[in-house]
């Protein structure tokens, strides 16, 4: 076997005389095992870290780039009003409602649904609700504007979650125009909210975080 083999002569350690050819296939068959093992970690050690890493990447842009709405678009719907979204004064004339819809569509959507009926258990809804609805249109402008964090019961139901601020570099009209829609849709009927009344409550509030319900629970006593 060795004079077939001259690779293999006088290898330390190897005692050529004991060597067969079913020996030799089956150290060949462990080599092959054991590169096929090491192929197998390297591929999903590698698939591993560029998802860790396309993650981390996102996260990063997310975080430290400055705020583009586009940027978490994901339904048709929502990329169609944001490229069709004109600010007012901009030569096309809309409604205040309209423009509101629009907004809503691209900032408020995703959590409280197109219809504004909220998802069960996660996130209330604005249709109906004693929040929205409320005479003095300050409440639903003081969530729209810091956000709302924990606890909160709406129509009689539980809810826990976390609502940021959806202002990002909007001007004063177009929070207005936010929050007179989701006043007057859904078969909500509440009063208007003008840009002079959102200037009003930033200026009383100042940069804050999230409300808590118990903060803005004197609204109903």
């Amino acid at each position: 076997m060795s004079e077939d083999n001259p690779d293999v002569l006088n290898l330390p350690g190897i005692d050529e005389s004991k060597a067969s050819d079913e020996s030799i296939v089956k150290v060949h068959s462990r080599i092959r095992r054991q590169r096929v093992a090491g192929s197998a970690v390297a591929f999903f050690s590698s698939t591993a870290f560029i998802i860790v890493l396309t993650f981390g990447w996102f996260q990063l842009r997310r975080h430290t780039a400055g705020y583009d709405p586009q940027m978490y678009l994901s339904e048709r719907g929502d990329i169609h009003a944001f490229l069709n979204y004109v600010p007012a004064g901009a030569g096309v004339e809309k409604t205040p409602f309209e423009i509101g819809q629009e907004l809503y569509m691209m900032r408020c959507s995703s959590c409280h649904q197109v219809n504004g009926e909220g998802m069960a258990g996660n996130f209330p809804p604005l249709a109906g609700s004693e929040w929205v609805l409320h005479e003095d249109a300050a409440l639903p402008i003081k969530i729209v504007l810091a956000g709302i964090a924990g606890p909160i019961t709406v129509m009689g139901q539980q809810y826990n979650s976390n609502m940021a601020s959806v202002v990002g570099d909007l001007e004063d009209r177009d929070v207005a125009n936010i929050v007179t829609y989701i006043r007057q849709s859904w078969g909500n009927e509440a009063s208007e909210v003008t840009a002079d009344q959102v200037a009003s409550v930033k200026e009383e509030i100042g940069s804050r975080g999230p409300w808590t319900a118990e903060e803005l629970q004197s609204y109903f006593e």
